[in-house]
């Protein structure tokens, strides 16, 4: 489960480094902002074991960024 988590918190982080956040009108930009939140707090939770937040968390993540 952990593994799944991180790899979707990556595939985020790669899809968010992909966007140019210069382009992004102002509810795109609130999505970014979102999506990386999102991935911080996975995270977090991961590192605290709460792993079925975290996981909600990432397919979070990773669902906004890859909506960009």
């Amino acid at each position: 489960m952990e593994r799944r988590i991180r790899i979707l918190v990556a595939q985020a982080r790669n899809d968010l480094n992909r966007v140019n956040y210069q382009a992004l009108n102002t509810d795109a930009r609130n999505q970014y902002e979102m999506a990386k939140r999102f991935a911080t707090q996975a995270e977090d939770a991961v590192r605290t074991r709460n792993l079925m937040f975290a996981t909600n968390l990432a397919d979070t993540a990773a669902g906004l960024a890859a909506q960009l």
